[in-house]
């Protein structure tokens, strides 16, 4: 009966949290600020020593360190293949990773020397691994399966967060090439003459 209720104890905690965390996130509408602030949250909830949020360029193929907490400045210039270490991994197989020990993991790239356990967990966007959120901890065996559940959650309300803002940022793209078009087409309908309007 005690577990029972410890585990029912630890469900509403962990629903708390995320409820707390989701009003925080839902605070700003710029994709940088978002970010911050859910990668703020998950280093917070699962005690972790540092974390990135890495997303993939449509461009490139590359990950790319998009926010970051106790990381090295250098850190945001990584970039890494789909598949290459523990981020890439979690990326290219749509799995999560939870590693108690780095050092024991061939996956590992080193960012700090001081990590010891990783928890990476996918990024979905409408249906699509679009990144990863990493934490990592000085100490071994860091993250419980409860953490890599906290984790996943709150990458579920992350990649709602990131759909929300990218279609926001595409539309005041459009507004504001609407806006450019109104204005060309203003300045052609004042001219009476054709070589200015050209």
């Amino acid at each position: 009966m005690s577990e029972t209720l410890d585990q029912l104890t630890a469900r509403c905690e962990r629903l708390e949290l995320l409820y707390q965390v989701s009003q925080v996130i839902h605070s700003t509408i710029e994709p940088e600020a978002a970010l911050a602030l859910i990668l703020r949250q998950a280093v917070r909830l699962t005690a972790a020593t540092s974390g990135s949020i890495a997303l993939t360029n449509p461009t490139t193929g590359f990950l790319e360190i998009q926010a970051a907490h106790g990381l090295p400045p250098q850190a945001s210039q990584l970039r890494l293949r789909l598949g290459e270490g523990l981020t890439g991994w979690v990326a290219r197989t749509g799995q999560p990773a939870r590693v108690a020990d780095v050092h024991a993991d061939p996956r590992y790239i080193m960012v700090r020397p001081d990590v010891r356990s990783e928890l990476a967990v996918p990024l979905e966007v409408a249906g699509e691994v679009r990144g990863v959120i990493n934490v990592d901890a000085d100490r071994p065996d860091a993250f419980r399966a409860g953490d890599q559940e906290l984790l996943s959650e709150l990458a579920r309300m992350a990649a709602d967060v990131i759909h929300n803002t990218w279609l926001y940022q595409q539309l005041r793209h459009k507004a504001q090439l609407f806006e450019s078009l109104i204005s060309v087409g203003q300045t052609i309908n004042s001219t009476l003459s054709l070589d200015e309007a050209l």
